[in-house]
């Protein structure tokens, strides 16, 4: 490799959205919006394009080597922080060590979790007005790309897809892979001299273009910003189904539905459901591929490595719980009422019998 970057990101979830206007305002002129996606031919829909902050250049070491980086946060609207620290690694950087620094950067070092600790900080204090809903707690997710600029002599890109030593850097590993390792990494490519290699926790992405090689590590960002916005959603699903099973028993006494504590608790329900269809549906339109087929096979790609599917799984199954748990008690709302109203219309009836039966003795 003549010339490559290691991109090691960390994202946090902060609050249910970040209003990017009053963000931009906070940080007056050190934020610019991204560049529309639109390249090969194709282009990115994307309605609200994330803000960028440059952070300073901390240097960090990683398997031995002393590297000078530029820390890059992005912030999204569905509020969650992205924060990208980008080491350009020496020349002519040899395949091995390249394993050995992505090896190393699996679990982050405590003086790289510094640096993003650090960042998270300053930009929560300063972004705090532009939170909505803040989280309680906090999720993170991790990512890291090697990305190659050049590659030097030797085979094209496109011909390193099924490389062992290739596929060892793309997993972080020291040690030889079997071949059946193969089937847990994703090749693609467009033209012979590029290449994106997709795992679920890193990714080599082999790319001379500078306009693509933007857009391909921003769609993988975007990817691990949507797994981590549906693990939230997921995590609130649970949470929510948790409080509202032990409260089903108590609030369906009759006294409870009479009393309106039981509608109460429907409304509550649809709420639920309002919001978090709402969030989710936000996550799932926040980027749409267009036109570009193969930006949407990378896309498509990246979703389903980082297994994106199960978290989307995984709210479908609690929101469908809370429809059916919002149907039996407007079912026994309903009941209870019709109940009440025959219990009047028999009560009506007893009435007339009784004034009919008093009207003939007199």
């Amino acid at each position: 490799m003549e010339r490559a970057a290691l991109h090691l990101y960390q994202l946090y979830d902060l609050s249910d959205s970040i209003d990017l206007e009053v963000a931009a305002d906070l940080l007056a002129a050190d934020t610019t919006r991204m560049r529309p996606i639109a390249t090969r031919g194709g282009s990115i829909d994307m309605p609200q394009l994330p803000l960028e902050i440059s952070m300073g250049q901390p240097q960090v070491t990683l398997a031995g080597s002393a590297l000078r980086g530029r820390l890059h946060a992005r912030i999204y609207d569905l509020g969650i922080l992205s924060l990208r620290l980008m080491l350009p690694l020496p020349e002519n950087c040899t395949w091995d060590d390249a394993a050995d620094l992505l090896g190393q950067a699996q679990s982050y070092s405590p003086s790289v979790m510094a640096i993003f600790d650090q960042a998270l900080v300053t930009l929560r204090e300063t972004l705090d007005p532009a939170f909505v809903r803040p989280n309680t707690t906090v999720r993170s997710e991790d990512y890291r790309i090697l990305l190659v600029e050049r590659l030097g002599e030797g085979k094209p890109a496109a011909q390193l897809a099924r490389d062992p030593l290739l596929l060892r850097v793309a997993l972080g590993e020291r040690r030889p892979l079997s071949d059946a390792v193969r089937a847990l990494a994703v090749p693609l490519s467009y033209y012979e001299d590029d290449l994106m290699l997709l795992t679920w926790t890193s990714a080599v992405v082999i790319e001379p273009e500078a306009g693509a090689r933007d857009d391909a590590t921003f769609l993988l960002e975007f990817a691990n910003v949507q797994l981590l916005a549906f693990r939230t959603y997921d995590a609130e699903v649970e949470r929510d189904l948790a409080r509202i099973t032990p409260r089903l028993a108590r609030d369906r006494t009759g006294r409870r539905i009479w009393s309106g504590t039981t509608t109460r608790f429907l409304h509550e329900i649809h709420g639920l459901i309002a919001d978090i269809t709402d969030a989710s549906t936000r996550a799932e339109n926040a980027l749409k591929v267009t036109e570009d087929v193969y930006w949407n096979r990378v896309y498509t790609a990246a979703l389903s490595v980082l297994r994106v599917e199960v978290w989307r799984t995984g709210i479908a199954e609690g929101l469908s719980v809370l429809r059916q748990t919002a149907s039996l008690l407007n079912d026994e709302v309903e009941a209870a009422r019709t109940t009440l109203l025959e219990g009047l219309v028999i009560l009506l009836i007893l009435l007339e019998l009784i004034v009919a039966v008093l009207g003939l003795r007199h």
